[in-house]
């Protein structure tokens, strides 16, 4: 007659604990913001400033300015997907924020109504066009993904590239 060894409840706990903390520790390592520490500017590195346009030089560089501006700005795609019987619909739109905006910087960028708050892991968002986390159940709310992927990052510190698409929708 064959015997099974229980594995004390301790052992089954350390390993469960270990496995969410590794889990975590990849995730939070995997969204850095797309950014290699070699490509990281250096944090005693002086900032580059451009030099100051001569006087008559003012509308051209004015104008430098404008299209350097336009440059450095990316187009993301932001959609939002929300709940059945809701009073606002779904809706995808188009919007620029500047090369190193957040996805919050592009919900915003939206116009649409949005509602955050400051939480210990930055922006959290608590209502997207009138629908509330929390209004159909406890653990309802509204998450994000980037490029289809869902990221353990906050979308306050959540940077986007150009190109980038942003969808939020609300978990019931």
């Amino acid at each position: 007659m064959r015997t099974f060894m229980e594995t004390p409840l301790w052992k089954k706990m350390g390993a469960a604990i270990l496995a969410v903390a590794l889990v975590a520790l990849l995730g939070l390592a995997g969204c850095a913001g797309g950014q290699d520490a070699a490509d990281a500017p250096a944090a005693d590195a002086p900032a580059a400033s451009a030099p100051a346009p001569a006087d008559g030089d003012n509308a051209a560089g004015a104008a430098d300015k404008a299209a350097s501006a336009e440059d450095a700005a990316a187009t993301v795609t932001v959609s939002v997907t929300m709940p059945e019987g809701a009073e606002a619909p779904s809706q995808t739109t188009e919007v620029s924020i500047p090369q190193d905006g957040t996805v919050y910087d592009a919900l915003v960028a939206t116009g649409w109504d949005v509602q955050a708050d400051d939480g210990d892991y930055g922006q959290y968002v608590t209502a997207i066009n009138g629908v509330a986390n929390g209004s159909q159940g406890d653990a309802s709310g509204w998450v994000f993904t980037v490029n289809h992927e869902q990221v353990m990052e906050g979308c306050g510190t959540c940077k986007l590239a150009d190109g980038d698409t942003v969808e939020w929708t609300f978990f019931v």
